[in-house]
């Protein structure tokens, strides 16, 4: 897909030899291959263990990205921009999903209107959001793949589902980290979508367990990420950006990150609380209304998935058979 980046981003890309870490405005790129010592190839993470370093000179850097200088990035494959080492994920962290939730998983014999089921739906999330915490759960490297990748459609599943996600990119290491210091770790944003094998994730033998998330979200190519990796400080207010998800061009999810239940500082609080999050790590903040279950809607061969994030970017993912 064409891309056009206001301002500058980084990235990983790669020419067809090798995979390399750029800076990326307007539509061209410039190699960092002089950020690192010599002799030791850059990666976007390795640029994020220096964050404190790197920051200041990738201004000066983009301004230098005119006529000629750098690389057409129309010439290049855009890849994940980073691989974390950790992937921290948010469930059932929007307003309006959560109300979904509950009004779509109503009980058997349960006599209250939708309306009546979002009102105490509304309640719950309040009191959770004055006295509770935010339900974590961890996600696999491997599930990566690019955002102009394929996205693989298992066999086993006939209910694979989307989630445009914001995802923070963290920049120092972090560990039991307060609500307001919080940002002082996040070095950016890039975008996610959290793919989900939705009959894999509660079948009946594991729902009493809490489900299989393992099998459900983490299969290969169910986590595209990208394309770029925006530094916060270019985000004048990260609860204004509008996520937005269209699937065979028709929009299927939009929100906007101000409606988070919990924010991006409570989530970076709450994910350092429970491990140590290193530079690289993804905490991804949880996915709109607008769900295939929504939708009785299920992922298939051809359809071609939209993720996108106002300022941030967007993806294009087309969905095949996974090869048996």
């Amino acid at each position: 897909m064409t891309r056009w980046v206001d301002g500058y981003a980084l990235g990983t890309f790669s020419d067809g030899a090798a995979g390399f870490a750029g800076l990326v405005s307007g539509d061209r790129v410039l190699r960092l291959d002089d950020l690192g010592p010599a002799g030791v190839p850059v990666t976007v993470r390795s640029l994020l263990e220096d964050w404190a370093g790197v920051r200041p000179r990738l201004a000066e850097l983009a301004a230098t990205l005119h006529g000629e200088r750098g690389e057409p990035l129309a010439g290049l494959t855009v890849l994940a921009p980073v691989e974390p080492r950790q992937i921290l994920q948010a469930g059932a962290n929007y307003r309006d999903h959560v109300a979904e939730i509950v009004v779509s998983g109503r009980e058997p014999g349960d006599t209250r209107s939708d309306e009546e089921l979002r009102r105490a739906a509304g309640k719950m999330m309040d009191d959770k959001v004055a006295t509770g915490s935010p339900f974590l759960f961890s996600g696999l490297p491997a599930a990566i793949c690019g955002p102009d990748d394929d996205v693989l459609l298992p066999a086993e599943s006939d209910q694979v589902d989307w989630e445009v996600e914001l995802a923070v990119v963290i920049g120092a290491t972090a560990h039991r980290v307060p609500r307001e210091r919080a940002m002082e770790h996040v070095a950016g944003y890039t975008v996610c979508n959290d793919i989900s094998a939705r009959d894999l994730q509660f079948p009946p033998e594991h729902r009493p367990l809490g489900g299989d998330w393992v099998r459900a979200k983490n299969r290969p190519t169910f986590l595209p990420t990208g394309p770029f990796l925006v530094p916060a400080d270019l985000v004048p207010d990260y609860r204004a950006l509008e996520l937005t998800l269209d699937l065979g061009g028709e929009r299927k999810q939009s929100d906007v990150a101000a409606n988070l239940l919990f924010d991006v500082e409570a989530l970076v609080a709450a994910a350092s609380a429970a491990t140590r999050l290193y530079p690289g790590d993804l905490v991804l903040t949880g996915s709109p209304a607008g769900n295939g279950g929504a939708w009785q809607r299920w992922l298939r061969p051809g359809d071609v998935l939209e993720a996108a994030i106002s300022g941030i970017g967007a993806q294009r993912n087309t969905c095949v058979a996974e090869p048996r």
